[in-house]
């Protein structure tokens, strides 16, 4: 009984604490004949765990999930478009350098280094101009991009594995050529 009751008290604590600290995500979108650009940016992204974990010469990967919706009426919104855009960062604790390589749906795009902080932060959780769609979109569709951030490894999995570890932010709009 005395289990039931604390496992209960810790589920009800964990969906109570407060979020206010939480990472958002802020989303933008562009509309460039008929193709969707997505720019999107964490703030509060890097926490001093995750900072922690980079100094130490972890490999932390911050992965972003890009997905475009058209907004439906009588069913599910569909999805019309999707990415997966990564930036792994290695730090080099002897040359105190950040080596961060940008992975997009896979692919390695571009490999960057630094030997700032604040830059090499910067590049992990700021994208502009993404392209995301190259579907014909339908004239005054009601369209949304959601972003989900996730950071890995999740350091605090073996506390509380329900923990969903990520952050949102969506966009709306509606398509005028």
């Amino acid at each position: 009984m005395l289990l039931r009751v604390s496992l209960l008290m810790a589920l009800v604590v964990g969906i109570a604490a407060p979020t206010a600290a939480d990472p958002a995500v802020r989303v933008e979108t562009t509309l460039l004949d008929g193709q969707v650009l997505v720019g999107f940016a964490v703030t509060d992204g890097v926490s001093e765990t995750v900072r922690a974990a980079i100094q130490s010469g972890l490999p932390t990967t911050f992965a972003y999930d890009v997905t475009l919706r058209q907004t439906a009426v009588w069913w599910f919104d569909r999805a019309i478009a999707s990415a997966r855009v990564s930036a792994v960062v290695r730090y080099d604790n002897l040359t105190r350098r950040y080596q961060i390589t940008f992975i997009e749906d896979g692919r390695v795009e571009e490999v960057r280094t630094t030997d700032d902080e604040a830059t090499a932060f910067q590049w992990m959780t700021t994208f502009r101009a993404r392209r995301l769609s190259t579907h014909r979109l339908v004239t005054d569709g009601e369209y949304h991009v959601r972003v989900q951030a996730q950071t890995r490894p999740r350091l605090l999995a073996w506390v509380w594995p329900w923990a969903n570890g990520t952050a949102l932010g969506s966009v709306s709009f509606r398509f005028r050529p």
